[in-house]
């Protein structure tokens, strides 16, 4: 292990944990974020290696720490005759991210933006109880094709229920319980799964479109409460992350949306 790496890819879906500890890998798996996160401008100049990991690409950005965040451990072998290779864990957002500063050295760098990062949850959190949204509950809903998730404790929905304090409803909390991060549902059973407030996630495929478009104009859709109240935001997959800088534009989405709800 290098005590101070200067050429570092990052094998996984979140390098957003390096750019918020001001570290710029050499190459990451671009092919797996790329124009699917929020700070896609940050990525410039990275080269793509891949996913999973293009062993040839990998080696071509003579790295001299590789860090591996991706749940199929068969990738890690080849990528240690590369070079020193570090696994992490896929925990969230900014235990992750402590565990990374960890490897690098960057204990302060952490501690800096997690301080920010509380004092934006403060303001953030004296927002939503202006408008009356303290101690609600939330449901975050993701489209994809044909197919509807409800998130349990990944993505958008950390932000909510560990920042800001949003309840999930009951049986959003068994799939949390379950270590379920998300689950498919049906359209006949969506009901049981919303809270007071809907966050519906979705990308520009056509066929997501279709099912959007669908969805929104059935009776089921249009009987649920957070619906007939209004309280329904329609957000793109990108916000569907929880590495630190997602996490931390997410809050200036979230006020912009609080902000123009009335």
């Amino acid at each position: 292990m290098p005590t101070d790496p200067k050429r570092i890819v990052y094998v996984g879906s979140d390098p957003g944990d390096l750019l918020a500890l001001g570290v710029k890998p050499v190459g990451a798996s671009l092919s797996v974020v790329g124009s699917q996160v929020v700070y896609g401008d940050q990525l410039q100049g990275i080269a793509d290696v891949g996913y999973p990991a293009d062993l040839e690409k990998v080696t071509a950005q003579e790295p001299d720490l590789i860090i591996f965040n991706d749940w199929d451990e068969r990738g890690l072998a080849p990528l240690e005759k590369i070079a020193p290779t570090v696994a992490i864990a896929e925990n969230g957002g900014f235990d992750r991210m402590r565990e990374v500063a960890g490897l690098l050295g960057k204990e302060g760098a952490a501690d800096s933006y997690v301080a920010a990062y509380d004092e934006k949850v403060k303001q953030t959190k004296a927002l939503l109880a202006q408008k009356g949204k303290q101690g609600q509950s939330a449901t975050v809903l993701l489209l994809m094709g044909k197919v509807m998730y409800v998130m349990g404790h990944q993505g958008l929905s950390v932000s909510l229920y560990d920042a800001l304090g949003y309840e999930p409803p009951a049986k959003v909390q068994s799939l949390i319980d379950g270590d379920e991060r998300f689950a498919e549902i049906s359209v006949e059973v969506m009901s049981e799964y919303i809270g007071d407030e809907l966050y519906i996630l979705k990308d520009e495929e056509e066929e997501t479109k279709a099912q959007a478009e669908a969805l929104f104009t059935s009776s089921l859709w249009k009987s649920l409460t957070a619906v007939k109240n209004g309280q329904v935001h329609a957000m793109d997959s990108r916000w569907n992350f929880d590495d630190p800088v997602t996490r931390t534009m997410l809050l200036d989405e979230l006020q912009r949306l609080t902000d123009s709800a009335g």
